[in-house]
């Protein structure tokens, strides 16, 4: 008997056919690891960047407070054409300090970003203005 050929045989037969099915359940593995890989990719993009806007926009607002805001206040000139001064004024100060990459995925996710960050300054000037009464 020609156990080489016996062996050729066998590995042929089955070994062969066990490899081709290994190599099916591999690539499902590496597409739902890529797909895993990607979605914590994004996850993580998204925290990045809107931590950044968060905190660009709080240190804008208190800075527009501390050099105009309260100067108007004490001089009892803090009028409604001042408030909006204010907003554009941080506003402004916002997306020169965010990256072009930051404004990219900004418009990426949210269908308005000029919206979004609007919202996000009014939101923190009512905190801030909040955080001031109880002190």
């Amino acid at each position: 008997m020609d156990y080489t050929k016996l062996i050729t045989t066998i590995l042929e037969t089955c070994l062969i056919p066990l490899l081709i099915a290994l190599s099916g359940y591999l690539i499902a593995f590496l597409k739902v690891k890529a797909k895993e890989l990607k979605e914590k990719t994004k996850n993580e993009t998204a925290a990045k960047y809107i931590d950044m806007v968060e905190k660009t926009i709080s240190d804008c607002v208190t800075a527009t407070t501390q050099t105009y805001v309260e100067a108007l206040k004490k001089q009892n000139a803090f009028t409604a054409e001042a408030q909006k001064e204010a907003f554009v004024m941080t506003y402004n100060a916002v997306l020169k300090i965010l990256s072009n990459d930051c404004i990219e995925y900004l418009q990426e996710a949210f269908e308005d970003a000029e919206m979004y960050i609007s919202n996000q300054i009014e939101a923190q000037v009512q905190l801030q203005k909040k955080k001031k009464e109880e002190e």
